[in-house]
């Protein structure tokens, strides 16, 4: 089994980050010992120091564990020594640090490959750490991809077709072997273009990345994406869903900003440390039920009537009719949602 360097430290770091809060809450923990916690930052430098011995070994990934791990006891005692009504003041911190460890032009080379695609449906599945990502309609039915990147860290590139036409494109990177809390440092820059006609289906993973991605002007079937230490704009403002589109996020220490369509809509979102901003047009129907653990929100001042102790609605809601359905799951993060004529 080959592990993900990248993945297995964020998952790492996230346990750590989420875990010191949560023993504070229910008690297992005191927060006196947890607001001493920050005295492990040494650490770090073991943990760097491991890595640079067991580089070339089985266990390397050893080092960039404790690493995570320090940072995810550190920022977790942070959290759990704020009040409540001061989170938002932390939430950009664990980005920074990300974005700081994450540096540098992308290049110096260059990948760009297209095709003609499927008129009907496209599915992309990208995995991108450390870098920039923009996502846009094509004018026509082709799909292209411009990446600069570090030697040997160019995308890979797989083309599923159907019919002599691209159905399926699947991004990747190569697993490196950085020592950093990332799992990478060098910057990539990828450009994407999707057909404008065909139903997307995308399926993202993020890491440190910056990314627009912008699905209006053609018809969205599918959004998933797990964004990590990221800041994301996933603009379906002027989407078509004819068949109702469904989005399900996973958000860690991210900032992320979300615009919908007045259209048929199922949005699902888990927040960690992390700020999400919902746009929905003032016109459109739309129903939000939260569940919040050491978080904040706006609902009450919305215009949404509340109904229940985590539901919010529209006055009049129909829940047979077009609508946007909302379902946020927030761990120490923060809720905004924004309802003016138009998303834009």
């Amino acid at each position: 089994m080959r592990i993900d360097r990248s993945l297995l430290n964020w998952g790492v770091f996230l346990i750590a980050l989420g875990g010191i809060p949560l023993a504070v809450d229910q008690g297992w923990l005191e927060s006196d010992i947890a607001r001493e916690l920050g005295q492990l930052w040494p650490l770090i430098l073991v943990g760097i120091g491991l890595g640079l011995i067991l580089r070339w070994t089985p266990v390397a990934w050893l080092g960039g564990a404790i690493v995570a791990a320090t940072f995810g006891v550190i920022f977790g005692a942070a959290l759990a020594a704020v009040p409540d009504d001061d989170i938002a003041n932390l939430q950009g911190i664990i980005p920074a640090i990300a974005t700081g460890a994450c540096t540098g032009d992308a290049g110096p080379a260059s990948t760009s490959e297209s095709g003609v695609a499927d008129g009907d449906v496209f599915d992309l599945e990208l995995t991108l750490s450390c870098g920039d990502l923009s996502v846009t309609r094509a004018v026509d039915a082709s799909w292209r991809v411009d990446a600069d990147h570090a030697t040997d860290d160019g995308p890979i590139i797989e083309v599923s077709d159907l019919d002599g036409a691209t159905a399926a494109l699947s991004l990747n990177q190569p697993v490196g072997n950085d020592l950093a809390f990332l799992g990478r440092q060098a910057r990539s820059d990828w450009r994407v273009q999707l057909p404008v006609a065909a139903a997307v289906t995308l399926s993202s993973t993020l890491n440190a990345a910056d990314a627009g991605i912008e699905l209006g002007g053609g018809p969205v079937a599918r959004v998933a994406g797990t964004f990590n230490a990221s800041d994301v704009v996933l603009d379906l403002a002027t989407a078509a869903t004819p068949e109702g589109a469904d989005i399900d996020l996973t958000v860690n220490a991210s900032d992320v900003h979300l615009l919908l369509p007045n259209d048929s809509v199922n949005a699902r979102a888990t927040l960690n440390a992390s700020s999400l901003t919902v746009c929905v047009p003032e016109s459109a129907p739309m129903r939000v039920v939260s569940e919040s653990n050491l978080s904040s929100d706006d609902l009450a001042a919305s215009g949404l009537l509340e109904d229940g102790d985590t539901q919010w609605s529209s006055p009049g809601f129909d829940g047979t009719a077009t609508h946007v359905e909302l379902s946020i799951t927030s761990t120490v993060s923060s809720l905004s949602l924004l309802r003016p004529e138009s998303c834009s």
